[in-house]
Formats: C-alpha cells, sequence, structure tokens
C-alpha cells in the first residue's frame, strides 16, 4: 500500500464502519436468542425494521467507502473469483453473505415472522458470517512480509473495535432504533459489560501487542510514517479516550442516560479511529 497512512482513510473507514455495524449485529443477536420466550425482548423486538436498516446502510456505505481505494473500482467483482485460496475473496464474499443474511432478516421482520425458527436459525447464520468476515479481514492483513501485521495485534485489534463499538452504538441510539416500551436492563448490563470488557481488551492490546511500542509486539523497523516517538503520542492519545469512553459509560449506567452513551461512542470511536491509522502508518515490507 504505496503513499502516507493519511491516505487511507477509504481503508480506515472501511475497517471501524464494518466491524461496528457485525458488533452492533452480535449484541443484539446474542440478547434475542438467548431470551426467553416470554421475555421482554422477544415482545417487543430487538430486530427492528430500523435497527436491521441501520446495519446494512453502515455495511453499504462501508463498502462504498472501500472503493475510493481501488484504482479501478470496476474490477472490484473479480476479487471474488479465487474464494478458495485468497483471503480477499473470502473477506468479500463473507461480507456479502452477512449483508444477504440481514436483509432477508429485515425482510422476515417486516413481513411480521421475526419469531419463528428461521428467523432464530438466520440470525445465527448471519451472527457465524459477520465472525467469518472479521476473520477473513484479519487473515487478510497478516501478510509474510508485513512483519507489523503478522502478528496477534491485528486480529484483537479488529475483533476488540467490533465488540467495543458495536455495544456502545447500539446504547447510543437505543431509543430510536428499538421498540422498547422503557428500559431493558438486563439487555444494556450485558451491552455495557461486552464494551466495557473490549476496552480491557484494547487497552491489553496497546499494552502488549502493539507493534514496536507494546511489550510483546513485533519489533520490527520497518515504519512507513512513525518514529517512536509519534508512536508514543498516538497511544497516549488513544488511551486517552478509551478512559474518557471507560468514565462516561459508567455515567450511562448509574443515570441510564442516553447522552452518556453517545459520548462514550464517540470517545471509542476517535480511540479507534487513531489505532486503525497507526495499524497503517506501521505498514512496511521486508524482502522483495
Amino acid at each position: 500500500m504505496p503513499g502516507p497512512a493519511g491516505r487511507e482513510w477509504p481503508l480506515i473507514a472501511f475497517t471501524i464502519l464494518s466491524q461496528a455495524a457485525v458488533g452492533a449485529f452480535w449484541t443484539v443477536a446474542a440478547a434475542f436468542l438467548g431470551a426467553n420466550p416470554g421475555s421482554a425482548l422477544i415482545r417487543n423486538p430487538l430486530f427492528t425494521l430500523l435497527f436491521l436498516a441501520s446495519v446494512l446502510a453502515a455495511l453499504g456505505l462501508a463498502a462504498a467507502v472501500s472503493l475510493l481505494h481501488l484504482g479501478r473500482p470496476g474490477r472490484a467483482a473479480t476479487a471474488l473469483a479465487n474464494v478458495r485460496a485468497s483471503w480477499l475473496s473470502r473477506e468479500i464474499f463473507f461480507e456479502l453473505a452477512f449483508i444477504v443474511f440481514v436483509l432477508i432478516l429485515a425482510i422476515l421482520r417486516w413481513r411480521g415472522q421475526e419469531s419463528g425458527p428461521a428467523f432464530r436459525a438466520l440470525a445465527i447464520a448471519a451472527a457465524a458470517a459477520g465472525a467469518l468476515f472479521l476473520l477473513s479481514m484479519s487473515r487478510l492483513y497478516m501478510l509474510r512480509t508485513v512483519p507489523a501485521w503478522r502478528a496477534l495485534h491485528t486480529p484483537v485489534s479488529f475483533f476488540a473495535t467490533a465488540l467495543l463499538l458495536g455495544p456502545l452504538a447500539v446504547l447510543a441510539g437505543r431509543r430510536i432504533l428499538f421498540d422498547f416500551a422503557g428500559s431493558i436492563s438486563a439487555f444494556q448490563d450485558k451491552a455495557v459489560l461486552t464494551s466495557l470488557a473490549a476496552i480491557v481488551a484494547v487497552l491489553l492490546s496497546v499494552l502488549f501487542l502493539t507493534p514496536r511500542a507494546g511489550a510483546l509486539g513485533p519489533k520490527t523497523e520497518t515504519l512507513r510514517d512513525l518514529p517512536a516517538g509519534r508512536i508514543l503520542s498516538l497511544l497516549i492519545f488513544r488511551l486517552l479516550y478509551l478512559g474518557t469512553a471507560m468514565l462516561f459509560i459508567f455515567f450511562f449506567h448509574a443515570a441510564q442516560n442516553t447522552g452518556y452513551a453517545i459520548l462514550a461512542f464517540i470517545a471509542a470511536l476517535a480511540s479507534e479511529a487513531l489505532g486503525r491509522y497507526l495499524f497503517y502508518a506501521l505498514y512496511g515490507r521486508i524482502g522483495v
């Protein structure tokens, strides 16, 4: 990927948007599939048309933005030609599968068939397709010739972004996206715990797995943009944003004020944008 990391903003936007969409779907799917048949989560479905449309819109926007990174966007369809051997093909295949499953769920929801076994099976299939989409995305970047990316840091950071931004997006939009008559405390508590666990995972990844700076990260010298001093300053700002997000999550949990969830999401988004910028800035090939 030639050019400074600042030119990779289409990929930064694509990865963060798509990971957040998958994480939001996981959050709702886990609550829906784990609910008792007579619970409020079933009587007031989490899988509303507006929520499913929002997931599809985020994925569509992510796909559109990613095309800006291609020199010839018209050739994007050819990337599906080698699913058996190419992680890029697998990434696109599972992304499309996830989109199709979510679209079918939206159609069933529109037709009032959201409580049958077919709906639950499709929700499980969509969640699995989302996981395989993120796994393929991670493996696509773990190139033998890029030491900074061929490490545990890559999949951990991608999945942690989904598990951090997804639940926070759901909490921030809960008053608009869902058919809740009131507060659904069990669902909200699980979303809060998931986002806090993801913050801990991100913190550990920053401290231990970040290339050059982390205690256990690869010590590659093939940096493209950033000297060690700038890496440290970006990590400090990222930690500050994560701490701010955690603070607002606690405020939300205590006050049940959606405004705190929105602020937590904004702070977490800033943290992940910095982390993803650093990810691309650490690109550097070795060998031929």
